[in-house]
């Protein structure tokens, strides 16, 4: 593997890690806040402390230090973080995944709540008990929308992307683990781990943010919108009952066997649906690449046949514009497949991981924290 010696220019992982860590000291800050009792206390008070998370603090703010510390439009934020267009095909598969990523937050998290029981754990309930429509209304938008725009914004996009030419898998699993500490909640962090490898892997695979978007967002939803039907007598409001009841009744062999039927086929669902959001984003990048080998005086000839003597050209064309690795002979495991191709990974030095490893540190302790506090 061929590395760089430098980063190329308007690149900076030091930086990145940088934004991201004052954004985790500012949402700790208004968390301990929150926790004081300077944040005003019911529905209005939840209203202001959402917007200040997911508005200010996870969206304007490191907007700003971006285009600070890099020098730059705010247009090219959203170009860098890959928001970009879809197709409806784009959208259902994600639908899918939202769904399938939801079997899986159930999953790991009851197993990883019955091994914080086991430890002594006390769990504490922080839902509203207001369940008007009114507050439900509230609440998708505050738990639901906002925080699948701009926690994958943050970490899909920002974080993610502008660590990427470290390589796909480490960004991704960096991005996913910051995800799932910066809950700064020990409920919290083990789901969000998970479906966060899931979501850094939908958004790389589709180079586009919307699939992680649309997946963070159903999960959120899916949450809020059964808390509600359980207490309000909606349709699914006893689905969560049924499928636990399902899952884990009855003896422990049966409870293993029916576990891991289940991940099994979550797992057969997540490749089939990350193939066909592979095979969706990728196709249409392939075709404008080829598009481009028949330009000729600002019409695109689409019948002329394509010659040996050009093979080499459209090659190039197809990996350049899709970071589609036409190499097969090289490729170690299925994963390599769907993964975009990296001719060359930048090393990262001591001083890039810095704020790395900083915000690492704080997220670890506020998050040792809860589960402390939780034994007493």
């Amino acid at each position: 593997m061929e590395y760089y010696s430098t980063e190329k220019k308007g690149k900076s992982i030091f930086k990145i890690f940088l934004i991201y860590y004052v954004v985790m000291l500012l949402f700790c800050g208004l968390r301990i806040f929150a926790q004081l009792g300077y944040v005003p206390d019911g529905i209005w008070g939840d209203i202001l402390f959402s917007f200040l998370v997911q508005v200010v603090i996870l969206v304007i703010i490191p907007s700003i230090l971006f285009c600070l510390f890099f020098k730059s439009k705010p247009k090219r934020i959203f170009k860098d973080c890959n928001f970009g267009k879809i197709n409806i095909q784009i959208i259902l598969i994600s639908i899918g995944l939202g769904l399938i990523c939801f079997v899986v937050n159930i999953i790991v998290s009851s197993l990883f709540n019955g091994i914080l029981s086991y430890t002594g754990y006390r769990f504490n309930s922080s839902g509203s008990s207001d369940y008007s429509d009114l507050n439900f209304i509230i609440d998708i938008i505050t738990v639901a929308i906002l925080p699948a725009i701009a926690e994958e914004f943050l970490h899909r996009g920002l974080l993610l992307q502008g660590i990427k030419h470290i390589g796909f898998k480490k960004a991704i699993v960096i991005s996913s683990l910051m995800f799932g500490l910066i809950h700064f909640n020990i409920q919290q962090v083990s789901y969000a781990i998970i479906v966060g490898l899931i979501m850094g892997f939908a958004s790389v695979v589709a180079k586009n943010i919307f699939p992680a978007i649309i997946i963070h967002f159903l999960n959120n939803f899916l949450s809020t919108y059964l808390s509600y039907a359980s207490n309000r007598g909606w349709i699914g409001g006893n689905i969560l009952g049924k499928l636990q009841l399902a899952l884990f009744s009855g003896n422990t062999f049966m409870i293993f066997f029916v576990s891991a039927i289940v991940v099994i086929v979550v797992v057969a669902l997540l490749f089939l649906l990350i193939w066909l959001l592979y095979k969706q984003s990728i196709v249409r990048k392939v075709n404008h690449a080829i598009d481009k080998v028949y330009k000729s005086s600002g019409e695109i000839v689409t019948n002329k046949p394509v010659y040996v003597e050009e093979e080499k050209v459209i090659r190039e064309l197809i990996e350049t514009n899709t970071l589609l690795n036409l190499d097969y002979q090289k490729m170690d495991n299925p994963i390599n497949i769907v993964m975009p191709k990296e001719k060359a990974i930048y090393k990262w030095s001591f001083k890039d991981k810095i704020f790395m490893w900083g915000a690492f540190v704080l997220s670890g302790l506020v998050t040792l924290f809860t589960y402390i506090w939780g034994l007493f």
